[in-house]
This record gives structure tokens, sequence and C-alpha cells, in this order.
């Protein structure tokens, strides 16, 4: 008995007081690719990496079971949109931290006053990636001097190497290490 997954300050566990279970739990990965029209013999689909990895859960409440099931839907309601590591059985799930999508309600069950007995929680986690400074394309122009010349780049040109300097990275060493095979 104990904790089966966590994520943030939220805890899917069973003890003696609390049966909080983790259920249909479904993830998958998916390459991101688009279509080139280019007719010069280049391959027609590009690889452009992987798509954000995500993850969908439930979970069964029973106010029988220890379990407040109207505040747990209410307070999971106001955790959409924050983003934490995603743990199972202790160990990370995935190389970082999941924004939470969204939370859903379905299959509750009332008493006579309105109290919920019992409902079913489904939830749908993204892999969470903060914007950078280094990544985001910053509207500047830079000069340089060309035959006496001076020249400005376009907007273009300079999305266009930031495009290509993220398509070169690689990850560092810790990332690594902290890599999951799942």
């Amino acid at each position: 008995m104990g904790v089966i997954a966590s994520w943030g300050t939220k805890k899917f566990e069973v003890n003696p007081k609390k049966i909080y279970p983790f259920r249909d739990f479904s993830t998958g990965f998916k390459l991101k690719t688009d279509a080139n029209a280019d007719t010069s013999g280049t391959s027609p689909t590009n690889t452009r990496g992987r798509e954000l990895e995500q993850i969908t859960c439930s979970t069964y409440l029973l106010a029988s079971a220890g379990v407040d099931v109207r505040g747990e839907f209410d307070s999971w309601r106001k955790l959409v949109g924050e983003a934490h590591p995603f743990f199972i059985g202790g160990v990370s799930f995935g190389a970082g931290n999941f924004q939470l999508e969204s939370v859903d309600i379905s299959e509750a069950q009332l008493d006579t006053n309105g109290n919920f007995l019992a409902s079913a929680l489904s939830f749908t986690f993204t892999e969470y990636i903060p914007a950078s400074a280094s990544a985001t394309a910053k509207a500047t122009t830079k000069s340089s001097k060309s035959s006496g010349k001076s020249a400005t780049k376009s907007m273009t040109e300079t999305i266009a190497e930031k495009k290509k300097e993220a398509m070169n990275a690689t990850a560092s060493t810790d990332d690594k290490k902290k890599k999951s095979p799942y």
C-alpha cells in the first residue's frame, strides 16, 4: 500500500484511510513531420523531431473510500495549466514536466441532498517545454559590412538562422542521464 503515482501535490494512493486509484494510463510517441513540395529529388517528407508527449489517465473516487469527491474535482480544476514532473512508482516518468491540459468529471453519483458520492475524473497531461530566450526568434535586425556597404539581415534570414541552430542542438549530458526509457 502506498503512492502509485503523483503529479505536483496530487497523489494516486491506496492506504487504510483513503483509496484514490490510478486507472487507464495511456501515452504515446509520434514524429513531427511535414510534406516537402520540392520536386528536385529530395525526400517528400521532412522529419522535424518529436511531437510533445501526452499522458491520459483517470481515477474513480468514492466518498465511502475516504475521498471528498467534489472537493477533489474543484482542486484539480484549479491546477489546470500548471506543470510538474509525473511520477509512477516513485520514478519520474518522461524527461521533464507535464502540464495539466484538462480534467473532466463523469459518472457522477449524488445523494438526495446533492452531495457527491462517486465520480470518475479523467486527466490529460502534455509534455511541457518552457519558452527560452535562446529558442525564441527576436524581431531585431543586425547590421554587417559587405563590400563597404551596410546590409541588414531580414527577419526571415534571422529566423532561418535560429531554426538552423535549433535543428543542430543536442541534449546535454545531464539531460541524457535524466531521460527515462519510457
